[in-house]
């Protein structure tokens, strides 16, 4: 019985437990695949007709007005191959076809994280924020962008774990937070001195318990409440669309839009890319250490189940080099410019 390729890549995916992102990159090359409109069995997949089906892709995409055709078509190869390799492993077929060289592609781009200088002119920005109406928080509202700002540098949160913009999201709150130096995770033994964070990736619901940093400390306490509540969040401000703040803060710290060096397309700096820039300055203090720290999937038994990564990611977030403006809080110059003392106007 032959078997058809969209319910491959479906038992593929089930099989391999696939993030969600993942999952939908392999249901766009099925739409693929069907719009193609070559109904060719797994078993008879071949060279050329693998090759015909990039073909086709990078002949759509081109006609779609893809800025990178080529890199469209090798991702489908990519797909294609690792699920001829699954189906052969599976003895679904008798042996894997060969594939064709993937395309010549433009791996080139353009930066896509923020420097510590416009770390800094972010953070200083937020003094010009204003403040929505009706607002009661006992805090102005640039103290929590401020420190999300901080945690979004030292952890790589995703914008669901700090505002809570859908209803799956599990925002922090403050009965996440551990003062204590003995960590909650009893399977850990190690000590921070300022205490512990823990949270949920939005992407996997994979959960952390970090230790907390000078930096991260000083802005979680000027935080917190004087009446201690367990279920109240951490942040507020992000209102239902965080990114469109964001942009506007942006603006405020006079930051020029990302521009594509290949395309010179300008876009605009999105929340995400606070990630992007934490994986960076992390790698750079410390190589690989981005990997347990924003919880990236990783292939090879012995680094999944066997590899210990807590100590790793412990060193790197209790010793990576904060931008100057984090710790102007600790400097007592809190909401002054820190080479002539002037107060920022705003707050």
């Amino acid at each position: 019985m032959s078997t058809n390729f969209p319910s491959a890549v479906q038992r593929y995916c089930k099989a391999k437990k696939h993030s969600k992102g993942t999952s939908d990159e392999y249901k766009a090359t099925v739409r693929k695949w069907i719009n193609w409109g070559q109904e060719i069995p797994l078993e008879q997949l071949s060279r050329s007709s693998i090759r015909d089906f990039l073909d086709w892709i990078y002949d759509d995409a081109v006609k779609q007005g893809g800025e990178n055709p080529e890199r469209t078509s090798n991702k489908a190869r990519d797909h294609v191959r690792a699920i001829a390799a699954w189906a052969w492993e599976n003895d679904i077929i008798e042996s894997l076809p060969r594939f064709p060289k993937p395309r010549p592609q433009r791996d080139v781009a353009g930066r896509q994280y923020l420097s510590k200088a416009e770390l800094n002119a972010l953070y200083f920005a937020t003094y010009q924020m204003r403040r929505p109406r009706a607002w009661k928080q006992p805090h102005p509202f640039g103290q929590y962008w401020r420190s999300a700002i901080v945690l979004f540098f030292n952890y790589g949160l995703d914008t669901g774990t700090i505002w809570k913009t859908k209803t799956t999201h599990e925002p922090l709150l403050w009965r996440h937070v551990f003062w204590s130096h003995e960590s909650p995770d009893r399977q850990s033994k190690l000590r921070s001195r300022y205490g512990w964070l823990f949270y949920r990736r939005v992407k996997t619901n994979k959960s952390f318990y970090r230790p907390i940093n000078r930096a991260v400390h000083a802005h979680l306490r000027r935080l917190q409440p004087p009446m201690f509540v367990p279920e109240e969040p951490i942040f507020v401000g992000g209102t239902a669309r965080p990114n469109a703040v964001f942009k506007r803060l942006i603006a405020l710290a006079g930051i020029r839009d990302k521009v594509d060096i290949e395309t010179g397309v300008a876009k605009d700096w999105l929340l995400k890319d606070l990630r992007k820039t934490c994986a960076t300055y992390y790698d750079e203090h410390m190589p690989e250490s981005s990997i347990e720290i924003l919880g990236h999937s990783v292939s090879g038994v012995t680094y999944r189940h066997y590899a210990h990564r807590d100590p790793l990611a412990f060193k790197a977030i209790m010793t990576i080099p904060q931008p100057s403006a984090f710790m102007a809080l600790l400097r007592g110059i809190e909401g002054e410019c820190p080479c002539c003392r002037r107060k920022f106007a705003g707050e």
